[in-house]
């Protein structure tokens, strides 16, 4: 069962006419402003995104992870497990006092932003108390998510989405 039509009711471009944004920010900005709100108007059914956000983008040296006897896998592990939100606990949690009138979650803000704070993810720490950082063994820097998208608009760079029409919804209707 689907919940969207086939083909987008609506397609809309986003340019920076004077040049101070390039495709990424523009891909960056639609989705961090535009597209989850938009998602949310009744008869929407779906949004496509046209253009790449930013990535954290990292390249393994596969010599000097060999020197380090170390696989892909140990770095995957590595980030994985030092760059997530965890819940630290909770604010009014059970078991509560009478008539408690908050319960709020609590999570620790762990999610590393920049390529400095990925280069230093310890990978391993060796007997001598030295450290293997994830530096060490590849190339981090910011990027596109995708390199395979080539949005442009009157020759601007330029981002967009396209928005179907929730199954059962009517395109004509009252608004």
């Amino acid at each position: 069962m689907r919940k969207t039509g086939d083909t987008n009711i609506l397609t809309i471009a986003f340019v920076s006419t004077d040049g101070s944004m390039d495709k990424q920010d523009i891909a960056d900005y639609v989705a961090s402003n535009i597209q989850d709100p938009l998602s949310r108007v009744n008869g929407v059914g779906d949004i496509d995104a046209y253009g790449s956000q930013y990535s954290m983008r990292i390249w393994l040296d596969p010599a000097k992870l060999n020197s380090f006897q170390m696989t892909a896998k140990d770095v995957t592990d590595a980030i994985s497990s030092q760059n997530a939100q965890i819940a630290v606990g909770q604010l009014g949690g059970t078991p509560s006092v009478d008539k408690q009138a908050l319960n709020a979650t609590i999570n620790s803000q762990s999610l590393l932003q920049t390529p400095e704070q990925f280069r230093d993810i310890t990978l391993r720490v060796n007997q001598d108390g030295s450290e293997v950082t994830l530096g060490d063994v590849a190339t981090v820097e910011m990027g596109a998510e995708k390199y395979d998208y080539l949005s442009r608009y009157n020759r601007q760079a330029a981002s967009g989405l396209g928005v179907k029409l929730a199954s059962g919804a009517n395109e004509m209707g009252d608004r």
